[in-house]
């Protein structure tokens, strides 16, 4: 017998979910760390890793040190308490393709479902928005199915497909979607009497029940989806002396959220593009670091408005990271080395870095048993962040009997309080 779950498009989603919740936050592009969670200064004699450098220094709250351009203080300052920085994490690549692949599946080869889709497919199967993508990264494995989203009137037509989503008037009076429900559910009735029905043509009409029934369930959603002046509208995010960038972020967040708190899905994804400058590069990421530091304060307010915060862990991450010098536009290229943030409320495991690299941003080894810095030591990857993720959320005894587990890879103790913190 198979032990993957069903993959459906609905599921049964008879009680409302309210078990953990994960979100992945996708910065999507190549996201330069040294000008985030893992600053450097510029070295003499080597090229100039960032022009920030030239006139100002490394900022630390607590253990958590930063880059002091956009709105990193702010960030750190009310959420670094809450953050696991996780530095020096080697991709293994400068494709696009397959450094988003390792990032969200902890392999660098097809076949491994997403993080998130892990979470969906072990704690609510049978939800009928179990796994929700928001963002452009999304792979099952066939272990759940997954719905993809592009905003909030997607949402809400499918939550009240009845409604018009224009005037928000029914486009039948309710009096005769009640007769024609009634009438599909005596045809059913009728059809299922008749003795000479094939097992094949009874499980049909049964996957049809079932799928009624779920998508009545989609009720709750239309509960919680606010009117049309209550939607998060798209944000322009001004690049000085360049273009506007117009993101959908914060309005992710707020889908995601919704569905999460309509207890129909465990796991979301959302993300955030343009980091792949290879031109004007400070002045566009400056512009989207700040954008990201606003729309993490709207998430966890948000989940807080709705009850949620307490069960969310919260991943962002990217491609890989920019290199350590800027190319003749202005811009950097693409570098293996990058890091995770992994947040949650009140972690205990919170105001820590684990990983780390040296002054020209390559990554260093690591002892895997105290973190601290070890010549003689391994080098993090996105598998072994992975391994540590799984073990967290306990999804990883259920990884390795569907045949996606990572048992060949060192267990970090990433999330022991106790281990290291690199300043």
């Amino acid at each position: 017998m198979s032990l993957l779950p069903t993959a459906r498009v609905w599921g049964n989603g008879a009680d409302q979910y309210e078990g953990p919740l994960l979100v992945t936050l996708q910065l999507d592009g190549g996201a330069d760390v040294t000008q985030l969670c893992d600053p450097k200064t510029n070295t003499p004699g080597e090229p100039k890793i960032n022009h920030w450098a030239d006139r100002l220094e490394i900022e630390q709250v607590g253990n958590l040190q930063f880059a002091p351009i956009a709105k990193n203080a702010e960030l750190f300052g009310r959420h670094g308490a809450d953050t696991l920085v996780l530095n020096g994490v080697d991709s293994q690549t400068n494709s696009h393709d397959t450094g988003r692949l390792y990032n969200w599946t902890g392999g660098n080869a097809e076949g491994k479902p997403s993080l998130a889709a892990l979470h969906a497919a072990y704690y609510a199967p049978n939800q009928p928005l179990a796994y929700s993508v928001f963002g452009r990264f999304s792979r099952t494995s066939g272990v759940i199915s997954y719905n993809r989203f592009s905003n909030l009137q997607v949402l809400r037509s499918l939550a009240q497909p009845n409604l018009d989503p224009w005037s928000g008037n029914l486009r039948r009076e309710q009096i005769e979607l009640d007769r024609s429900s009634m009438l599909v559910s005596d045809e059913v009735a009728r059809l299922l009497a008749n003795p000479g029905l094939s097992m094949r043509q009874r499980q049909g009409i049964a996957r049809f029940t079932e799928a009624r029934a779920s998508r009545d369930n989609l009720s709750r959603l239309a509960e919680v989806i606010p009117s049309e002046d209550g939607i998060v509208e798209t944000v322009e995010v001004a690049v000085p002396g360049s273009n506007t960038l117009y993101m959908n972020l914060q309005q992710q967040m707020q889908g995601a959220l919704l569905i999460l708190k309509s207890g129909l899905g465990a796991a979301a994804e959302v993300s955030l593009d343009a980091f792949d400058t290879h031109e004007n590069h400070d002045l566009q990421h400056e512009a989207l670091y700040t954008h990201l530091a606003d729309s993490l304060d709207f998430f966890w307010d948000y989940a807080e408005e709705l009850g949620l915060a307490d069960r969310i862990l919260l991943v962002i991450g990217s491609d890989f990271g920019r290199t350590n010098f800027y190319n003749d536009g202005n811009g950097k290229d693409h570098w293996p080395i990058g890091s995770y943030m992994i947040m949650e409320k009140n972690a205990t495991w919170g105001n820590r870095v684990v990983g780390l690299t040296d002054e020209l941003h390559f990554a260093k080894g690591i002892n895997p048993e105290t973190l601290k810095a070890d010549p003689n030591g391994i080098y993090m990857t996105p598998s072994h962040v992975h391994k540590a993720i799984q073990q967290y959320i306990g999804v990883d005894m259920f990884a390795e009997d569907i045949g996606h587990g990572l048992g060949d890879i060192e267990s970090l103790p990433l999330f022991d309080p106790f281990k290291a913190t690199f300043g």
